[in-house]
This record gives C-alpha cells, sequence and structure tokens, in this order.
C-alpha cells in the first residue's frame, strides 16, 4: 500500500500543478464595460453593511458607488484608476481582496509544506520497516507470529 502511495500522491500533485498553470496562462476575454463596472463592484466593500460587496448590496450607499463606477469608467478612467479612486476616498478597508502579499503567498507556503511533510511521512514509513523474515527473533517469537497471521486468515 505505501509503495503505491508516493506515485498516486506525486501524481495527483502534478494533476493540481498543470490545473493551476492551465489557468494562469489562459488568456482572459476583453470585458464589455459593464462586465468591468460589475467586477469592480464586485471587489468594493458596502460602507453600510460591510459584510457584502457593493455588487451584492442593495443600500442606497452601494447603489451610488456602482453608479458612481459607471460613471467613472464612461469618463475614460480604467479600472485601476477607479479602485485607486475609491481607495483614496474610503481607506484600504474599501477592498475586499487583501493586498498584502503575505495573504497571497500563505496559501501556496503552506500546500508546499504540507506536501513536504507528506513525502518525509511516506519515507519514514518505508525506510523504519524491517521485513519478517529477515528480522532477529527467537523460534517462540515466530511461531507467535505465524499463529496471529493464521488467526488473521481465519
Amino acid at each position: 500500500m505505501r509503495r503505491v502511495a508516493l506515485p498516486i500522491a506525486l501524481a495527483a500533485l502534478l494533476a493540481l500543478v498543470a490545473l493551476v498553470l492551465l489557468e494562469l496562462l489562459r488568456p482572459a476575454p476583453a470585458l464589455t464595460q459593464a462586465e468591468q463596472a460589475h467586477q469592480i463592484a464586485g471587489e468594493l466593500r458596502c460602507p453600510d453593511c460591510q459584510s457584502l460587496s457593493v455588487a451584492e448590496s442593495q443600500t442606497a450607499a452601494a447603489a451610488a458607488i456602482r453608479s458612481q463606477i459607471v460613471d467613472l469608467l464612461a469618463g475614460g478612467q480604467t479600472p485601476e484608476q477607479v479602485r485607486r479612486h475609491f481607495v483614496e476616498r474610503y481607506g484600504e478597508w474599501i477592498l475586499l481582496s487583501p493586498r498584502s502579499p503575505l495573504a497571497w503567498l500563505l496559501p501556496p507556503a503552506a500546500l508546499v509544506a504540507g506536501t513536504g511533510l507528506l513525502a518525509w511521512w511516506l519515507r519514514r514509513g518505508q525506510s523504519g520497516a524491517t521485513p519478517i523474515a529477515s528480522a532477529t527473533a527467537s523460534d517462540g517469537a515466530r511461531s507467535r507470529i505465524r499463529d496471529e497471521v493464521e488467526h488473521l486468515d481465519v
């Protein structure tokens, strides 16, 4: 069983890496102005309810921000300029996604550490096991082991 576990774990890890690379390398389609406005509204926190994005909230403040997003995009500003406008007006808390690199690097670091720990655990289990036939045991211990194995077979 342990001989099969390591190749399966490695294959799963390679499949995960391939899927992530495929997602990262896939070209993004060009968004319309309405799609850009909805995307920006989904990234901004509602000032009234704070647990919802501006796109999800039905408050008057969220509606005003959505309208302002559309106006800024129609005025020729880029999505990044629109985001910067709201950060300057409300502060960093208006953004739902964190800007700190630590928040983005922590999950992949945990995945790498977990994979390394799993590989270490699997290798330790393989190297620590000794076959019963090569173990230096007395005849009494061998017969007791034989009796236990026969009992398990029944």
